[in-house]
């Protein structure tokens, strides 16, 4: 009887030993599993608007009312698909036009740096989140070339703030989507004019 409470005892001493670690694991991976579901969610977002853009984007024309109609409802896309965020608030988004010398889809003068969406000013459309859709903030993408041999692309960049659950690994992080798609090609006789 002696030898097997001492079994015991070092059964219940193993297991407060090891059983802090596994909560520490199991709560890691419950962390992890939601950051990466908030950042899947937001490249779907991004990847919707994309597809929109991608059509939608070069039809509008030169006429800055119909850029601004195409960009609202390319905005209306990705604020109805990141109604999916369990643990994470959309922050804002860019429809951007691609700069052609960039290998990784970024707009002119890079992606943003520290989470901040106003670096993009050149042919970029800011859009912010007012708490239930995305609003227009600022910017145009004026002449959007859809002519031509070398079309001009649009990418649709998407940041939401991940709220951690249990504040282990810390309060928040953030997480974006990007999508890049060229733009669809216009039929020649709307290109006649254009010169290109």
């Amino acid at each position: 009887m002696e030898a097997l409470a001492v079994n015991e005892g070092a059964v219940l001493v193993e297991a407060a030993l090891v059983l802090p670690v596994m909560i520490l694991v199991v709560m890691g991976i419950i962390e992890f599993g939601f950051a990466f579901a908030s950042s899947t969610t937001s490249t779907g977002s991004s990847r919707s608007g994309a597809r929109l853009g991608a059509a939608a984007y070069a039809t509008a024309g030169t006429i800055p009312a119909n850029q601004q109609a195409a960009a609202d409802q390319i905005a209306d896309t990705v604020s109805a698909d990141l109604v999916g965020l369990t643990s994470a608030d959309p922050v804002g988004m860019l429809i951007y036009r691609v700069d052609k010398s960039s290998n990784d889809g970024a707009p002119v003068g890079g992606f943003p740096v520290d989470n901040n969406l106003t670096t993009c000013t050149t042919d970029c459309i800011r859009y912010e989140w007012d708490g239930t859709e995305m609003a227009y903030a600022s910017g145009a993408w004026p002449s959007p070339d859809a002519c031509g041999m070398e079309l001009d692309s649009i990418g649709v960049y998407v940041l939401a703030k991940h709220n951690y659950i249990t504040g282990m690994i810390g309060d928040h992080v953030y997480v974006h989507g990007v999508t890049v798609m060229r733009l669809e090609p216009l039929p020649s006789d709307q290109c006649s004019g254009s010169g290109t």
